[in-house]
Protein backbone atom coordinates (compact mmCIF):
# COMPACT_ATOMS: atom_id res chain seq x y z
CA UNK A 1 0.00 0.00 0.00
CA UNK A 2 2.41 2.40 0.83
CA UNK A 3 4.18 2.01 -2.97
CA UNK A 4 0.91 2.66 -4.19
CA UNK A 5 0.50 5.94 -2.78
CA UNK A 6 4.23 6.71 -3.55
CA UNK A 7 3.64 5.30 -7.32
CA UNK A 8 0.65 7.64 -7.24
CA UNK A 9 2.41 10.91 -6.01
CA UNK A 10 5.05 10.42 -8.32
CA UNK A 11 1.90 9.96 -10.96
CA UNK A 12 0.69 13.32 -10.25
CA UNK A 13 3.10 15.26 -9.78
CA UNK A 14 4.57 14.29 -13.45
CA UNK A 15 0.95 14.88 -14.43
CA UNK A 16 0.84 18.33 -13.31
CA UNK A 17 4.39 18.91 -14.57
CA UNK A 18 3.48 17.90 -18.38
CA UNK A 19 0.34 19.46 -18.26
CA UNK A 20 2.26 22.99 -17.05
CA UNK A 21 4.89 22.24 -19.35
CA UNK A 22 2.02 21.79 -22.48
CA UNK A 23 0.05 24.85 -21.53
CA UNK A 24 2.46 27.08 -21.61
CA UNK A 25 3.65 25.23 -25.52
CA UNK A 26 0.08 25.52 -26.52
CA UNK A 27 -0.59 29.25 -25.51
CA UNK A 28 1.90 30.18 -28.69
CA UNK A 29 2.07 33.61 -29.86
CA UNK A 30 0.26 36.59 -28.55
CA UNK A 31 -0.38 38.77 -32.09
CA UNK A 32 -2.09 41.93 -31.21
CA UNK A 33 -6.08 41.92 -31.16
CA UNK A 34 -6.83 42.94 -35.16
CA UNK A 35 -9.67 45.89 -33.16
CA UNK A 36 -6.94 47.03 -31.24
CA UNK A 37 -4.43 50.23 -31.93
CA UNK A 38 -1.56 47.57 -31.66
CA UNK A 39 -3.33 45.37 -34.20
CA UNK A 40 -4.47 48.04 -36.77
CA UNK A 41 -1.12 48.94 -36.69
CA UNK A 42 -0.01 46.08 -37.87
CA UNK A 43 -2.84 45.27 -40.36
CA UNK A 44 -1.71 48.90 -41.85
CA UNK A 45 2.39 47.91 -42.22
CA UNK A 46 1.28 44.77 -43.59
CA UNK A 47 -0.97 45.88 -46.13
CA UNK A 48 1.88 48.34 -46.98
CA UNK A 49 5.16 45.76 -47.08
CA UNK A 50 5.75 43.75 -50.52
CA UNK A 51 6.93 40.85 -48.23
CA UNK A 52 5.80 38.82 -45.35
CA UNK A 53 7.53 40.81 -42.56
CA UNK A 54 7.79 38.72 -39.35
CA UNK A 55 6.49 39.56 -35.14
CA UNK A 56 7.87 38.82 -32.33
CA UNK A 57 5.89 36.47 -29.86
CA UNK A 58 7.95 37.36 -26.98
CA UNK A 59 8.96 40.87 -25.78
CA UNK A 60 9.38 42.07 -22.14
CA UNK A 61 6.10 43.31 -19.98
CA UNK A 62 4.95 46.31 -20.98
CA UNK A 63 6.30 46.99 -24.70
CA UNK A 64 3.61 47.82 -27.07
CA UNK A 65 4.04 48.53 -31.07
CA UNK A 66 3.60 52.16 -31.68
CA UNK A 67 4.76 52.24 -34.98
CA UNK A 68 5.42 50.71 -38.38
CA UNK A 69 7.71 52.08 -40.89
CA UNK A 70 8.06 50.62 -44.73
CA UNK A 71 10.58 52.26 -47.19
CA UNK A 72 11.34 51.50 -50.53
CA UNK A 73 9.61 50.03 -53.53
CA UNK A 74 9.13 46.03 -53.54
CA UNK A 75 12.19 44.07 -54.09
CA UNK A 76 14.20 46.51 -52.22
CA UNK A 77 11.98 47.41 -49.49
CA UNK A 78 12.58 47.56 -45.50
CA UNK A 79 9.85 47.36 -42.22
CA UNK A 80 10.61 48.82 -39.08
CA UNK A 81 8.74 47.50 -36.05
CA UNK A 82 8.66 50.43 -33.14
CA UNK A 83 8.21 49.16 -29.88
CA UNK A 84 7.74 51.19 -26.70
CA UNK A 85 7.50 50.12 -22.83
CA UNK A 86 10.38 50.26 -20.51
CA UNK A 87 13.04 49.86 -23.49
CA UNK A 88 12.69 51.37 -26.84
CA UNK A 89 12.87 48.19 -29.25
CA UNK A 90 13.13 48.39 -32.65
CA UNK A 91 12.92 45.35 -35.04
CA UNK A 92 14.88 45.92 -38.60
CA UNK A 93 13.66 44.03 -41.51
CA UNK A 94 15.06 44.48 -44.79
CA UNK A 95 15.14 42.71 -48.26
CA UNK A 96 18.55 44.82 -49.03
CA UNK A 97 22.09 44.91 -47.07
CA UNK A 98 21.61 47.21 -44.17
CA UNK A 99 24.63 49.93 -44.31
CA UNK A 100 27.56 48.81 -41.60
CA UNK A 101 28.52 51.51 -39.31
CA UNK A 102 31.36 51.32 -36.89
CA UNK A 103 30.62 49.75 -33.38
CA UNK A 104 30.48 52.85 -30.38
CA UNK A 105 33.08 53.16 -28.42
CA UNK A 106 33.00 51.01 -25.74
CA UNK A 107 30.82 48.70 -26.86
CA UNK A 108 31.43 44.70 -26.83
CA UNK A 109 31.05 42.86 -30.22
CA UNK A 110 30.22 39.12 -29.93
CA UNK A 111 29.42 36.79 -32.64
CA UNK A 112 27.20 34.62 -31.76
CA UNK A 113 27.09 31.22 -33.32
CA UNK A 114 23.89 29.39 -33.90
CA UNK A 115 21.77 32.05 -33.74
CA UNK A 116 19.62 29.51 -35.41
CA UNK A 117 20.72 26.04 -36.52
CA UNK A 118 23.80 27.42 -38.62
CA UNK A 119 22.92 31.35 -38.64
CA UNK A 120 25.37 33.23 -36.54
CA UNK A 121 24.81 36.78 -35.65
CA UNK A 122 26.43 39.69 -34.14
CA UNK A 123 25.61 40.77 -30.92
CA UNK A 124 26.85 44.71 -30.01
CA UNK A 125 26.01 45.51 -26.25
CA UNK A 126 26.89 48.53 -23.90
CA UNK A 127 25.76 48.14 -20.68
CA UNK A 128 26.65 51.35 -18.21
CA UNK A 129 25.68 49.57 -15.27
CA UNK A 130 22.33 49.82 -13.19
CA UNK A 131 21.57 53.08 -15.93
CA UNK A 132 21.26 52.69 -19.42
CA UNK A 133 22.05 49.86 -21.99
CA UNK A 134 21.94 49.05 -25.73
CA UNK A 135 21.87 46.19 -27.97
CA UNK A 136 22.27 45.78 -31.71
CA UNK A 137 21.46 42.38 -32.87
CA UNK A 138 22.34 41.62 -36.40
CA UNK A 139 21.96 38.65 -38.52
CA UNK A 140 20.60 36.84 -42.35
CA UNK A 141 18.50 34.33 -42.75
CA UNK A 142 16.62 32.86 -46.08
CA UNK A 143 17.53 36.32 -47.95
CA UNK A 144 16.29 38.82 -45.56
CA UNK A 145 18.19 40.84 -43.01
CA UNK A 146 17.33 41.54 -39.56
CA UNK A 147 18.65 44.02 -36.70
CA UNK A 148 16.70 44.10 -33.03
CA UNK A 149 17.89 47.54 -31.98
CA UNK A 150 17.11 47.76 -27.99
CA UNK A 151 17.71 50.70 -25.28
CA UNK A 152 16.86 51.73 -21.46
CA UNK A 153 17.46 49.69 -18.48
CA UNK A 154 20.11 47.11 -18.89
CA UNK A 155 18.34 43.58 -19.96
CA UNK A 156 19.79 40.01 -19.70
CA UNK A 157 21.38 39.30 -22.73
CA UNK A 158 19.13 36.57 -23.51
CA UNK A 159 16.24 38.60 -23.46
CA UNK A 160 17.08 40.04 -26.73
CA UNK A 161 17.90 36.68 -28.24
CA UNK A 162 14.45 35.37 -27.05
CA UNK A 163 12.70 38.31 -29.07
CA UNK A 164 15.00 37.50 -31.95
CA UNK A 165 14.14 33.61 -31.76
CA UNK A 166 10.35 34.27 -31.43
CA UNK A 167 9.93 36.37 -34.37
CA UNK A 168 7.47 34.81 -36.43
Amino acid sequence: MKYGLAAGAVAAVLLLAFTCESVGEETGCSIPQEDSIQGKILAEGRREAAFDFLYPCRLPNSQRLTNISVVGASGRQSVTLTFEGPFEINIYQSQTIPVASADPAGASHIVLRNLFPGIDADLIEINEGARKAQYRLVWRQGGMYYEIAAAGPPLQRRTILEIARSLQ
